[in-house]
This record gives C-alpha cells, sequence and structure tokens, in this order.
C-alpha cells in the first residue's frame, strides 16, 4: 500500500511533494533552511500545502495540525500508525 500511496501522492500534487519534504525538515531541523529562506516563509508554503484538493487525509491533518515531525515520518513510512 505504501508505494501505492507515494505514486498516488506525487500523481495529486506532483512535485510540490518534494518541496513539503524539504519544508518539513527545515522546521523539524532535520535539515538547515537555506540562505535568503525564512522561517516565515516555510511556514506559509507548508499551510498553503495543507489546502491542496486530493490531498491525503492523514497528511492534510498533520499539515493542519502543525505535526510536521509526524507528517515528516509518515511521508517516509505512509504505512505507520496514526499517533494522535
Amino acid at each position: 500500500m505504501g508505494l501505492r500511496l507515494i505514486r498516488h501522492l506525487y500523481e495529486t500534487i506532483g512535485m510540490d511533494l518534494d518541496q513539503i519534504r524539504m519544508d518539513l525538515e527545515y522546521i523539524t531541523q532535520a535539515r538547515d533552511i537555506p540562505e535568503g529562506e525564512s522561517l516565515r516563509s516555510v511556514l506559509a508554503r507548508l499551510d498553503a500545502c495543507a489546502q491542496i484538493p486530493g490531498l491525503h487525509d492523514r497528511l492534510e491533518h498533520y499539515l493542519t495540525k502543525r505535526s510536521y515531525a509526524k507528517a515528516l515520518v509518515w511521508l517516509d513510512n505512509p504505512d505507520s500508525p496514526h499517533h494522535p
């Protein structure tokens, strides 16, 4: 199921998925925010991504609730159990 779900995400939101992953890594400090980028702009992009039509329910939930670490874990393993 995981591979099919990832394929669906790419079909639904395309290359934005790569940007979402990078933004989540910036927010969770897994990756340094590049020079010229701000935390505010990263948060704004993630908030906008939560509004993408057809976004998977769980990813939408994590982004809407700003559960960014959970969203990143879920992107790496969409079959992972949901922890409210």
